[in-house]
């Protein structure tokens, strides 16, 4: 069976990277036009849905990825923008002029992936949103520099505005940097500030777009967070540390 890809660098760069940045093994769904995958940090805290859309991909295979990392880097030896790879019971391989390779993949059911039904989140009543933009993620990023004694995000809203704040309320004398992140929200307005992990901003700050659809169930302590990345699709399920 035979893996097509007409985009190599969209291909790593917003589809497998990001897998990449969340956890270290993952399993990868193949089917007509799309290859998905859903992966989690390793605390569940975070939970990113990816779909790659690319109509040179005919096969349909499940594979159980136990490197990501390294399978970023076997793709990122191809030279060719287009290539395809050849999918074994237990390896994918590639071979040119100038590259070969031979990447082994573990058996179905060793890689569980996350839980979480994407359907039936959809169907949930969300009480908040907003729109997160490109530079106020990168300014949390540079503001880390500054509270560099925890790796807490707390969500806060006033009116329409939302504001980000590193710090950690349960400890003293902590460093705090916080910043106006937007100013579009509608719904529910909260009293309590909402922490979330901002390893996952780091993350997020990699990637290249105009800005974040956010919404929230205030009630669940949950945040999701899409974006779209030309031919990809991702979604971000950010749910609430302990205070």
């Amino acid at each position: 069976m035979t893996f097509k890809i007409s985009n190599r660098d969209k291909f790593l760069n917003n589809f497998l990277t990001p897998l990449s940045k969340v956890a270290d093994s993952a399993v990868i769904k193949l089917e007509s036009g799309k290859a998905s995958s859903l992966v989690a940090t390793s605390d569940n805290t975070v939970v990113v849905s990816c779909l790659y859309k690319d109509s040179n991909i005919q096969a349909s295979k499940i594979l159980n990825v136990p490197d990501l990392k390294k399978f970023c880097r076997v793709v990122s030896c191809i030279e060719q923008d287009d290539f395809e790879l050849d999918i074994s019971s237990n390896f994918i391989g590639y071979k040119s002029e100038n590259v070969r390779f031979k990447y082994h993949l573990y058996d179905d059911g060793i890689i569980n992936s996350p839980k979480l039904n994407i359907a039936k989140l959809n169907t949930l009543e969300f009480d908040g949103k907003f729109t997160l933009p490109y530079a106020s993620v990168i300014n949390l990023v540079k503001g880390s520099s500054i509270s560099t004694e925890t790796n807490k995000l707390y969500i806060s809203v006033k009116d329409t505005v939302v504001l980000g704040e590193l710090t950690d309320k349960t400890r003293a004398n902590i460093d705090s940097y916080g910043i106006k992140i937007s100013d579009n929200y509608e719904g529910t307005q909260f009293a309590l500030p909402i922490p979330l992990n901002f390893e996952i901003f780091r993350i997020i700050s990699s990637m290249r777009f105009k800005e974040l659809q956010s919404r929230l169930l205030t009630k669940m302590g949950v945040i999701t967070m899409d974006v779209n990345l030309e031919d990809t699709e991702l979604r971000f399920v950010i749910s609430a540390l302990a205070n």
